[in-house]
């Protein structure tokens, strides 16, 4: 980006940002309820602005990652999957715009009373967005915010200011300011953001700051989405197809480096068939990645500071006993130009260790054992309500008892991660690991308004049950039939 395109960006880093959301809330007041056609209108600018920009905003996104992250999966994960969820949206826009109509109790419903639920788009919608999946992230929740109405204001995140100031950009293009808008800017112009009068504000990123999120926004009493992260954990049931279990866990460990909010972050196995999980493992990963420098299909840690972060982890688990085994074929060392981290497997891990007290977002894979399922959930509960949990296995009635004994955001049976791709299921958190949802029917809720109507009939109801006063025999007889005698 130019110096002279980089000054324009960051004019909007000092713009007054209360007088933002208000210039989108008057134009919301203005609008009215907006209509089916101008909110199909705005999601075909928005998979319009995709399409269009792919190529610039993969390979921005590629050289923040220090040109190590691939750029197939970002193709994927950040562009092809949003244009899905955007088609998705539009099929189903009309549907999720009806009113519902609901019961009316008697003897309202005898007389024409008339009850429904009509959902109405909030306002102004401010979306947080990660470094992880900085584009995807972003886009996914302003899918769900134009499809029900609103409008938004964007803060990605300050960790990639290069594609934070490509939106500011390309936003404007597709978008006029009181529809969508982008503001850049350090951790200082964050805070502020979220301080902001929304009529709802969606987080993504860690728990610490997400908790940090909620108090800044209660100060105007916002409500708040908030997509978190935690400790996901893979179930291996003595049932499970152990070779399938081995690819699809190494494979969902390793894309973007381990970086993803619903990247497994450790696993339990029964004691007698860790080394053989382990053993597949290893075959995968040498399979999916027979070298890791230079690879182009692997993702290295985003930076220095998070490289530290995770040979911490690890130097303090071996010292604490864990048997430390790297996966590949090259002696791997640390260093800032080399930031393709492989896959690092603990064992004889312990709750002692940092390792299994902080979510890990990298390629490191602590392994737990047990002897009987019945451990598993107090086994889980020390890293309590975590996004997802993943359980290979085909015994029925051991995958009905983690369900109910184990509370996660998300499950995913047989596989991992894929149940955030299905656009009818919601995605969220629980607990620590966040709170409301969004994708499909759940996103559009999520940022509408439900408002109960009632339509009183013209006929007056409450004198027929005496519930005018003055009060007599017959309304004491009714509430006597509802509570018994007093």
């Amino acid at each position: 980006m130019s110096t002279a395109e980089h000054n324009n960006v960051t004019k909007l880093e000092t713009q007054n940002l209360d007088a933002l959301v208000e210039l989108q809330r008057s134009k919301f007041r203005e609008e009215g309820e907006v209509t089916y056609a101008k909110r199909v209108d705005r999601l075909k600018r928005l998979k319009a602005m995709i399409v269009d920009n792919k190529k610039e905003f993969a390979t921005t996104t590629k050289r923040e990652f220090n040109d190590a992250r691939s750029y197939e999966f970002s193709l994927f994960s950040e562009f092809a999957s949003k244009v899905e969820a955007i088609e998705y949206s539009i099929k189903n826009l009309k549907d999720w715009m009806k009113s519902e109509r609901r019961k009316t109790n008697k003897p309202m419903n005898f007389l024409g009373g008339r009850s429904e639920v009509r959902y109405f788009p909030k306002g102004v919608v401010g979306i947080i967005s990660p470094w992880n999946l900085p584009f995807g992230l972003t886009v996914s929740p302003l899918t769900s915010a134009l499809a029900a109405g609103n409008r938004a204001l964007l803060k990605p995140s300050e960790y990639v200011p290069e594609t934070a100031a490509l939106f500011a950009k390309v936003v404007p293009k597709y978008f006029s300011t009181d529809e969508v808008a982008v503001v850049t800017g350090g951790q200082d112009i964050s805070q502020q953001f979220a301080e902001l009068p929304f009529d709802h504000l969606l987080f993504t990123g860690s728990t610490h700051v997400g908790a940090k999120v909620m108090q800044a926004a209660s100060k105007n009493l916002v409500p708040l989405t908030l997509e978190l992260g935690g400790k996901s954990p893979v179930i291996i049931g003595r049932s499970a197809k152990l070779d399938l279990a081995g690819t699809r866990l190494t494979f969902g460990k390793l894309l973007n480096g381990g970086q993803l909010c619903l990247s497994p972050d450790y696993v339990i196995v029964p004691k007698e068939l860790e080394e053989k999980l382990i053993a597949r493992v290893m075959h995968e990963a040498q399979s999916m990645y027979p070298n890791i420098t230079g690879n182009t299909d692997y993702a290295g840690v985003f930076n220095e500071n998070h490289l530290a972060r995770l040979q911490n982890y690890i130097d303090d688990a071996v010292a604490k006993g864990a048997k430390l085994t790297i996966i590949g074929n090259e002696n791997f060392r640390v260093s800032k130009d080399n930031r393709r981290m492989p896959l690092h497997i603990l064992q004889n891990v312990n709750e002692d260790m940092l390792v299994m007290h902080e979510e890990i977002f990298g390629p490191i894979l602590p392994i737990m054992t047990y002897s009987d399922i019945a451990e598993v959930p107090d086994m889980i509960e020390p890293r309590r309500n975590p996004l997802a949990m993943y359980y290979f296995g085909k015994d029925k009635s051991e995958q009905e008892y983690l369900l109910s004994h184990v509370q996660s955001g998300g499950v995913c049976i047989n596989d991992i991660t894929l149940h955030y791709i299905q656009e009818d299921l919601p995605f969220g958190g629980v607990g620590a690991s966040g709170m409301g949802a969004y994708h499909g029917p759940e996103g559009f809720k999520n940022m509408s308004h439900a408002r109960a109507i009632y339509s009183q009939t013209m006929i007056d109801v409450l004198p027929i049950i005496g519930a005018r006063p003055p009060f007599g025999e017959k309304f004491r007889k009714r509430i006597n039939k509802i509570l018994g005698a007093i």
